[in-house]
């Protein structure tokens, strides 16, 4: 229950400074970001590196007053760096930018797994813009103006997107610019509740499919025991 005084405190930060370990925290009811690693904007040089943000639960940030959070949020080239095992939920901004997990600008080289992170107003996931990174078996679940987003496009891979399962029911899939895709799709699960149909950005998924996107990807209901409830556990007859 923090940021009275200063709106847009942080849970935890770490600025320009590499081999920290944020584990096992339970950070929440506050008004900006939960976890901040990184202070390089671009791709300058950059100490903070090899740091690991592991089993955290964050949820109940934003709370409606500010804008251009993440749940975690990161900044710069960030080798050795690893967000996994983590629980988000509930990330509501004021008007833009209310993320699960953020990589802003020239976040690069950072491995991203293993987290579940739902009910957010701009999306699970979100990339300014950045280099190479991984993000893989994730949930990704009830975005409400979207699901994944990046902004920028820049001539060199992006992100890796695979084996994530994204489920939800309103908004798009795929929001932000995507003229040209610039990261690569692959062994995911999507599904819109109700199975209602839903695009590319603008794309069907065989013309998604022609540009090398998603090729083993599924549309199915992954079959979350009760994921409105925030049990994400699937059952035995999992597609996924």
């Amino acid at each position: 229950d923090g940021g009275h005084l200063f709106h847009s405190a942080v849970g935890v930060w770490i600025a320009d400074s590499g081999h920290n370990i944020i584990i096992h925290n339970h950070i929440h009811h506050l008004y900006y970001t939960g976890i901040s690693v990184g202070w390089t904007w671009g791709y300058g040089k950059s100490n903070a590196t090899h740091n690991i943000v592991e089993y955290n639960h964050i949820h109940d940030i934003g709370r409606g007053l500010l804008s251009d959070m993440g749940g975690i949020y990161t900044l710069g080239i960030s080798p050795g760096t690893r967000l996994r095992f983590n629980l988000i939920h509930d990330v509501e901004a004021y008007d833009y930018g209310g993320w699960g997990i953020y990589p802003d600008e020239g976040s690069t080289h950072i491995l991203i797994e293993n987290n579940i992170v739902y009910r957010t107003k701009t999306g699970g996931f979100h990339q300014h813009y950045g280099r190479e990174n991984l993000v893989r078996n994730n949930v990704f679940a009830f975005g409400r103006l979207g699901q994944i987003q990046r902004t920028r496009v820049e001539e060199h891979l992006s992100f890796i997107f695979e084996r994530n399962l994204v489920y939800w029911d309103r908004g798009p899939l795929l929001h932000g610019n995507w003229t040209q895709p610039q990261a690569r799709f692959d062994h995911n699960c999507y599904w819109r509740e109700g199975g209602k149909r839903f695009d590319f950005a603008g794309r069907t998924l065989a013309q998604w499919q022609a540009l090398g996107q998603d090729t083993h990807s599924i549309v199915a209901d992954p079959g979350f025991a009760a994921p409105h409830e925030g049990d994400f556990s699937l059952k035995p007859d999992s597609p996924a």
